[in-house]
């Protein structure tokens, strides 16, 4: 197993999981079981050294995914607030003959203006959301690629040989 590199190099975490995919597969078997032997402070040390050095924008996909729900949480728990806010104002007034009419009027509009608010709430983290996803599916998309590219260069590698 030789993940580290040169300082000249750049990291590159899939050659880093292939190198520990080959250190497990290639231990020494324990006798009759599918179990295996290898080096634990060797192993422990490589896959920190992959958790240290991953992208930041992969660690960071699940704090937006949790910002994310917390936001459209707190949409809902407003939209849902003022809507029993609505609910008991109108409830006070409809006791009251002469101010009937107004009530009913008033809560209509607050119910559609907490529904509006809510909407723009959902739309807004959605949004949010998007964008740190397409984000996060960029930075994805080049490490594949770059995956891609020295599978080529390893099937052009393997050609020559």
């Amino acid at each position: 197993m030789q993940p580290m590199q040169n300082s000249s190099e750049r990291y590159d975490a899939i050659r880093h999981i292939s190198a520990l995919i080959d250190t497990v597969r290639d231990a020494g078997s324990v006798p009759f079981t599918d179990k295996c032997s290898i080096e634990r402070t060797e192993m422990l040390a490589s896959l920190e050294e992959l958790k240290n050095r991953l992208p930041v924008s992969v660690s960071q996909s699940n704090d937006i995914v949790a910002r994310a729900q917390d936001i459209i949480g707190t949409a809902r728990e407003k939209s849902k607030k003022i809507l029993n806010d609505a609910d008991r104002m109108y409830a006070l007034k409809v006791n009251e003959h002469e101010i009937t009419l107004g009530a009913r009027t008033q809560a209509a509009e607050i119910i559609n203006e907490a529904n509006k608010q809510a909407e723009e709430l959902r739309k807004s983290a959605h949004q949010y959301v998007k964008q740190l996803l397409i984000s996060v599916s960029d930075v994805l998309s080049e490490s594949i690629s770059k995956v891609n590219n020295n599978l080529k260069e390893i099937d052009t590698a393997i050609d020559k040989e």
